[in-house]
């Protein structure tokens, strides 16, 4: 749930295909075999995992419902271990609709006919969303939920007609890369992934490992010698494909940070194979290059290649596809080689590029923020323990280490099609952990480079994201994720100043975003899913909405909740992905206001997943204007 990736298809300006959005409860008899997990979920504020489960919930427990609860009783990050368990199971078919989603290809396709609200006419296109979806292979569960393989959703809407029954579909499918069909084929892990899963030694000597069931606990990952023997100077890491997903110049491409784009059917999901984004990517190379003027006779053939960013942005004004891709260098000191790239619509067709060398970077950074004229990357303060890595005994994330309570280094490029271009500069910026962007601009009185993004404050922290492995995240070892406010002075490259957003504060906000039109300008309000309103690291259950150039700049302490802010929770039982601004079909794109607010709900008492709609022009408190319910639980 924690990593939803949703788009709408882009035209113009929008995140749209333009052709010319409460409280659910489900009451079975189904009493639970077991309450091992029956616990209100620790966070980081109320680590204790043991606490008594109120009498209300419990019956809610029992019956398959939910507890009769207000938004005032709501965003104080209370969830049932149990119920975020579920949230990380497999993509599967349901209990009573054995035959609805096929277990191998990830394939189910119907018409979504459980509506409740009204759905707005003005709301027209596809929407496709991405995700980890399989867990595993033949009843062996992945160690991390982000090393799961891809799941995407196609769900269309057409426009409406006087003359036939306006009919939400939806698709599904797992990404089929070549590394899930060959794990599938063995029937066994064959590649390691980013966050820990990896092949175990060879069997006959360390044994096979106890296949408990996707849904189960995974088992130990296994001894040191196993795990040198399984992965010792393997360094090419799977290919997952489950990040993010973009629908640009006629391609559905599904991303992956640490490789080559998957290309897949817009119509049938099914998958194309790898995507080298116009000839700008090599395929079967490592992202891996020599440093200097290496004679390329010289150069092993499995690297040279490069791996492309997750997270491309469009431009509202020129429409491109702005990413970037990059590529370690063997020098010296850390380094990576960085190419940024601008496609146009029409056809994928290359625009401009430029490329550049970031230097001390051990870890290529996971989002970026855009300008009129401007690239930013944020680089974190993390290590690389190589030797834990070559050896195989820690995969590539749990080899970095973290330091909390260093500076972090904001780098601004030129767009290869700025009007302005300029000499990249590095700027020093105070201790955190930045993590995603919501929307950047050049502020036409001062100059400065404003940016927002959700991250962590400083802590002691010396773990990339660990907590994220086992079943579930533990949010007792996870930072609270909050909104920032970064302004930097490009004439003297420094920083200005870098604080929690105005209207944020003990707001646990991630996956941040503003309305596409407002990528490269002042937006007054971000959107992001909601974890609480007090301060503390927990399960996303709602969505917030972020007044950050006119909200308060208030100062609240650790457990007391912000009542100012506009919020929505669904409640204790439910839990929330990354929202998508959607502009309204005719709609004005000049008022960011029309627009509707996606996000993928699970009610984890039905044990379904639906999309919710926001009608934008309405506070968030008021609730959703429209859930479309799916016939299953989505990941």
């Amino acid at each position: 749930m924690m990593k939803v990736m949703l788009l709408f298809l882009s035209l113009g300006a929008g995140m749209l295909v333009l052709g010319d959005a409460f409280t659910a409860s489900s009451v079975t008899n189904t009493v639970p075999t077991t309450e091992k997990y029956w616990q209100i979920g620790g966070t980081l504020l109320r680590p204790a995992q043991s606490t008594p489960i109120p009498e209300e919930l419990r019956k809610a427990l029992y019956t398959n419902t939910h507890t009769v609860e207000t938004q005032e009783e709501l965003g104080r990050g209370v969830f049932v271990t149990a119920d975020w368990r579920k949230a990380w199971h497999n993509y599967e078919s349901p209990p009573e609709d054995p035959k609805l989603i096929d277990p191998d290809t990830g394939f189910a396709e119907y018409d979504v006919t459980d509506i409740e609200g009204t759905l707005p006419h003005d709301l027209v296109g596809t929407l496709y969303r991405n995700g980890p979806g399989k867990f595993g292979v033949n009843g062996e569960r992945v160690q991390h939920v982000l090393d799961a393989d891809a799941l995407v959703i196609r769900v269309t809407f057409p426009p409406p007609s006087t003359n036939k029954e306006r009919r939400v579909h939806f698709r599904s499918k797992f990404v089929w890369t070549e590394a899930l069909e060959k794990e599938t084929e063995a029937q066994k892990f064959l590649y390691r992934g980013t966050f820990g899963t990896s092949p175990r030694g060879w069997t006959p000597i360390f044994g096979d490992v106890s296949r408990k069931g996707l849904n189960e606990d995974p088992s130990p990952p296994g001894n040191p010698i196993s795990l040198m023997a399984g992965n010792a100077f393997q360094t090419n890491i799977k290919n997952t494909a489950n990040t993010q997903v973009i629908a640009f110049g006629g391609k559905l491409l599904a991303l992956f940070e640490a490789g080559l784009p998957h290309a897949l059917d817009p119509e049938t999901l099914d998958t194309l194979g790898e995507d080298d984004m116009g000839g700008t990517l090599r395929k079967g190379r490592l992202p891996v290059k020599i440093a200097g003027d290496v004679p390329e006779m010289f150069v092993p053939d499995f690297l040279g290649g490069a791996a492309h960013t997750a997270h491309p942005n469009v431009c509202p004004r020129t429409g491109h596809l702005i990413g970037w891709h990059w590529s370690q260098l063997v020098s010296n000191e850390p380094s990576l080689e960085v190419t940024f790239n601008e496609w146009s619509p029409q056809s994928f067709e290359l625009v401009a590029s430029k490329t550049f060398v970031v230097k001390n970077c051990d870890l290529a950074p996971h989002d970026m923020a855009i300008t009129e004229n401007c690239v930013m990357l944020k680089v974190n303060a993390l290590t690389m323990n190589q030797g834990a890595f070559i050896s195989g005994l820690k995969g590539p994330a749990a080899s970095l280490a973290m330091d909390g309570r260093a500076p972090v280094y904001a780098h601004i490029f030129p767009r290869p099609t700025a009007a302005k271009q300029f000499e990249p500069f590095q700027v020093e910026l105070p201790a955190c952990f930045s993590i995603h962007f919501s929307h950047a601009y050049e502020d036409e009185v001062t100059g400065n480079i404003v940016s927002f993004f959700s991250g962590w404050p400083p802590s002691d922290s010396k773990d990339f994201l660990g907590a994220w492995g086992g079943f579930a995240p533990d949010f007792t070892q996870i930072s609270k994720t909050i909104l920032w406010r970064l302004e930097v002075d490009p004439s003297t490259r420094t920083c200005v100043s870098m604080n929690v957003a105005p209207g944020s504060a003990n707001a646990c906000a991630e996956h941040p975003l503003v309305h596409p039109n407002f990528q490269t300008r002042p937006a007054k309000n971000v959107y992001a899913s909601a974890s609480n309103l007090v301060g503390d690291s927990s399960a996303p259950c709602g969505f917030t909405k972020h007044r950050v150039e006119d909200g308060k700049t208030e100062t609240l302490l650790d457990g007391e909740k912000n009542t100012e802010i506009d919020a929505y929770f669904f409640g204790t039982r439910y839990f929330a992905g990354e929202p998508l601004i959607v502009p309204k079909h005719k709609g004005d794109l000049e008022d960011e206001n029309q627009a509707y607010l996606l996000g993928v709900v699970q009610d984890s008492a039905r044990d379904r997943s639906g999309v919710s709609i926001f009608d934008l022009e309405r506070d968030l408190k008021e609730g959703p204007v429209c859930i479309l319910w799916f016939k299953s639980s989505i990941p």
